[in-house]
């Protein structure tokens, strides 16, 4: 029997075993929800109600306390074995609250209690609110470190305006997290992160997802028009095409990314192999024996490159409890996450594919769960960062030593 990635902390492997017990549960109204084209707003609330949403706090703030990168990709990547569309959204926003759990953790280590209290009081009000983040950042022809959504200073605070692509949730969210672009004190062009209520005057949900797959996803365009906003819902963020800051903020989102395609490629592998059961051992020769043994092979390369690469970022962790590192780290690990969704990316589809040949006819039914995988599984090419065009460019650049380009 093949070996599933597995938590290295206790708190981890808490929530790999809450993501297991959700995933049954997702799984049993997947095939509908896409169907319909529907969020399944159900799921997303007991996810909330299980504590699912609040893994990364720490526990005197009211989470899970699941510190580990690793342990929380891979509960991940279980979750996405019952509904992908889900897992995608909670993803992004699990992505966004490990960026301030880290942010206070480096605050703390470096005895900054002022901007320690702050990202303390935040992830607790999340809690305690229930606040549902769903990502605000990609945009159509977007450069990846000038967001053309502008946040204005205002008497009050700020006033943003812009329109973002691939929302994934907007349907549940309580709020956006929005990548801007803003003046600092100084005049100096930054890029920062808004949090904006979802019910805001100015907020639009456009219902216009039809996606070929993640068809549940509610990756909605959303608008921002004249969205006023208190100073204190804008963090500073990085220099406006500073590729190392996108970075930094970065690190693990293409692993979240890669792991809902190892979820949704390890379910279809599974399914193919429930299909073969009871057979006569024919299973094991010829091309059926062929396509099974790739495919196992496939798996192992993409559990090994995910387990390995969310492993190396939590060891910079370890490292680096000050500190974000330097510019040659962080360039380093972003490569290694890139080349790990990328080859996650190629893996997992060839996965399904086989699956569906091993299955049979019956698989080929728009409401079989391997069809649905078959389209589903195909998303990450797409998903930024990096896209796989953009990813491959960048890891080849990284492996030439030269400086890091994200256009």
């Amino acid at each position: 029997m093949p070996l599933d990635l597995t938590a290295r902390t206790p708190a981890g492997a808490r929530l790999v075993g809450l993501a297991e017990t959700l995933s049954g549960h997702l799984a049993a109204s997947a095939g509908a929800h896409d169907e319909r084209a529907a969020y399944p707003v159900a799921a997303l609330d007991a996810l909330r109600a299980a504590g699912y949403l609040a893994a990364p706090v720490p526990p005197e703030l009211g989470g899970l306390g699941v510190a580990s990168v690793h342990d929380v990709v891979v509960a991940a990547s279980r979750l996405a074995r019952g509904d992908a569309s889900v897992a995608i959204g909670t993803n992004m926003h699990l992505v966004a609250v490990l960026s301030m759990v880290r942010r206070r953790q480096i605050a703390e280590a470096a005895g900054d209690a002022r901007r320690a209290a702050a990202f303390g009081s935040s992830l607790a009000a999340a809690v305690r609110d229930g606040v549902v983040l769903a990502a605000a950042i990609s945009e159509h022809g977007q450069d990846l470190t000038r967001p053309a959504t502008v946040a204005t200073r205002t008497e009050r605070g700020w006033r943003v305006d812009g329109r973002k692509a691939f929302c994934t949730m907007s349907a549940a969210a309580t709020h956006f997290y929005a990548a801007v672009t803003f003046a600092d004190e100084a005049g100096a062009e930054r890029y920062g992160y808004a949090q904006i209520a979802a019910d805001a005057p100015g907020v639009r949900v456009h219902d216009d997802w039809d996606g070929l797959g993640m068809r549940a996803s509610a990756s909605h365009t959303v608008t921002f028009d004249r969205v006023e906003l208190p100073a204190g819902a804008l963090r500073g963020g990085f220099p406006a095409g500073d590729a190392t800051g996108y970075m930094d903020r970065n690190l693990t989102a293409g692993l979240f990314h890669a792991s809902a395609s190892l979820g949704i490629a390890e379910a279809a592998h599974a399914n193919a192999l429930a299909a073969l059961a009871g057979g006569n051992g024919a299973a094991t020769h010829g091309r059926a024996g062929t396509l099974l043994a790739d495919s196992e092979l496939d798996l192992t390369a993409a559990r090994g490159a995910l387990g390995r690469a969310a492993m190396l970022i939590d060891d910079h962790h370890d490292r680096r409890p000050r500190d974000a590192g330097t510019a040659t780290e962080i360039h380093a690990l972003f490569a290694e996450a890139q080349a790990t969704k990328a080859l996650v990316g190629e893996a997992a589809p060839r996965v399904v594919d086989r699956a569906m040949a091993l299955a049979g006819g019956a698989a080929y039914r728009s409401g079989h769960p391997i069809a649905r995988a078959l389209r589903d599984v195909r998303a990450i090419g797409f998903m930024h960062p990096l896209g796989a065009n953009r990813a491959h460019e960048f890891v080849a650049r990284a492996a030439l030593g030269r400086d890091p380009e994200l256009h």
